[in-house]
C-alpha cells in the first residue's frame, strides 16, 4: 500500500524542485552569457553536486562541441562571442571535474 504524502512533505518536495529549477536556469544563463556575474559559480554549485554532475557535464560538453563546430565552419576570429564561450565552457568543465 502506498503511504500518504503529507502536505508538509509535498511542500518540501515542491520547494526542493523550485530550487533545482532556479539552479538549472542560472546555469543556462551562465552558458548563454559567460560575462554574467556569478556565471562560473552557478555552474560550480550545480555541477559539483554529485546528483547533477553528469547532467551539467554533458550539457557543457555538448555546448562545447556545438560551439567548436560553429567556429570551425566560420574561421578563427569571426565569432568572438562564441570563442569566448568556448574558453568559458572549458574552464567550467575543469572547475567541476577538479572539485
Amino acid at each position: 500500500m502506498l503511504a500518504a504524502v503529507t502536505l508538509a512533505q509535498a511542500d518540501a518536495c515542491d520547494e526542493e524542485l523550485t530550487g533545482l529549477g532556479r539552479q538549472v536556469q542560472a546555469v543556462h544563463r551562465a552558458i548563454s552569457d559567460p560575462a554574467t556575474p556569478g556565471a562560473m559559480q552557478a555552474i560550480r554549485e550545480l555541477g559539483t553536486d554529485s546528483r547533477y554532475y553528469t547532467m551539467v557535464r554533458g550539457w557543457l560538453a555538448m555546448q562545447l562541441k556545438g560551439d567548436e563546430s560553429i567556429v570551425a565552419a566560420s574561421g578563427p576570429g569571426q565569432r568572438p562571442k562564441i570563442e569566448a564561450r568556448i574558453m568559458f565552457v572549458n574552464k567550467a568543465l575543469r572547475a567541476i571535474d577538479l572539485e
